[in-house]
């Protein structure tokens, strides 16, 4: 790796750890709307496929880890999965070893996909879009704790047209056709 190249992604991690100390979002009743200051921010709140969910902007993104794949859904200021029109992106994945890679993801269904590399172990994952005409970031820290606790998703519930995207770990609506999702 290039001198550059690593300065270029240490600035990355410390522009995205600066923000997310500034952190200030509110969904309570009588409070102000969301103070999107933070990139990145810790989300209180449950996320619509079962993943963690930061602030970004104007929007949220969840990062879903499946086996060998990272999930990123791009969810509106009241948490609805946006589809990813015109979407693009990267994650760099930090690994356990310490290592680092970025990954392009690509849009399959309601959100993207970046295939995580055979036999590492991911710590953190720090995801930057360009969608709607902005530049989304958020970073995802202690992925590798998660896994190992087992708060990995496994979708129990589904569309009965077998919609792609409509896995979810809750009932709910499928967000293609709008039926009721059923448990597997």
């Amino acid at each position: 790796m290039k001198v550059s190249q690593i300065l270029l992604i240490a600035a990355a991690i410390v522009a995205t750890a600066s923000c997310s100390a500034q952190a200030q979002h509110s969904h309570k009743p009588g409070t102000a709307a969301h103070g999107h200051k933070a990139a990145g921010e810790t989300h209180a709140h449950q996320s619509p496929h079962g993943g963690v969910v930061r602030t970004a902007g104007a929007y949220h993104l969840e990062l879903v880890q499946q086996a060998g794949e990272v999930h990123v859904y791009l969810l509106d200021a009241n948490e609805a999965t946006m589809a990813p029109t015109a979407t693009t992106g990267t994650v760099m994945l930090l690994t356990t070893a310490g290592k680092t890679s970025t990954v392009a993801l690509t849009p399959v269904g309601d959100h993207l996909v970046a295939q995580v590399p055979a036999g590492i172990t991911v710590r953190t994952a720090i995801v930057s879009l360009k969608a709607k005409g902005k530049s989304l970031s958020a970073r995802f820290e202690k992925l590798d704790a998660a896994a190992k606790t087992g708060k990995a998703v496994s979708a129990a519930y589904q569309c009965p047209m077998q919609c792609e995207g409509s896995a979810s770990d809750k009932p709910g609506a499928c967000p293609k056709c709008g039926m009721a999702l059923v448990k597997k």
